[in-house]
């Protein structure tokens, strides 16, 4: 299916869904995440992040401020802001993101290390090197611990931690 053709059959059923089961019905927010991303996708960011914000208000109401589907709902429309550009937006929302994940998931689960490593890209993209160094040793530490140094994403952090190094001593 096209993604025209996909991104149309999701509006179609989300007119419906809200229609026939209201907006914050689990159906009709499930419809609506996925039509975000196909937004997304296809970088049509406001589209995408109106939708997104829509979600979380509904899962805020629904759900509570410190549900996991909330917080994921919450860090898709922070990755949003990222790959729309929209840094200074991002960031706070993976601050506070961070800051829930440590709270209610613990500071070593893995949707709390995403949002950390996260957070560090959001720094180092928009100039803030030695801060996003320190996250980013820091993601790659508990990730080594608790995933081992083979992992990808283990990797994918010792990556980031060697970049950033890199950006910094190339600044200097």
């Amino acid at each position: 299916m096209s993604t025209n053709r996909k991104i149309n059959d999701l509006e179609y059923r989300l007119a419906f869904y809200k229609e026939n089961n209201g907006s914050r019905h689990r159906d009709t927010v499930d419809i609506r995440h996925r039509l975000a991303h196909s937004y997304r996708a296809i970088k049509q960011f406001d589209k995408a992040i109106d939708l997104f914000q829509e979600n979380i208000e509904c899962s805020n109401q629904t759900l509570g401020r410190s549900h996991q589907l909330t917080l994921q709902r919450k860090s898709s429309l922070a990755n949003c802001l990222y790959a729309a550009g929209r840094y200074l937006e991002a960031i706070p929302m993976f601050e506070n993101i961070l800051k829930d994940r440590i709270t209610y998931l613990g500071q070593n689960n893995p949707d709390t290390l995403r949002t950390q490593g996260s957070l560090a890209n959001c720094y180092r993209v928009i100039g803030d090197l030695q801060k996003s160094l320190s996250v980013h040793k820091d993601t790659f530490r508990a990730r080594k611990k608790i995933l081992g140094s083979k992992n990808n994403r283990t990797l994918a952090s010792k990556n980031n931690v060697d970049l950033t190094s890199a950006m910094i001593k190339r600044s200097y």
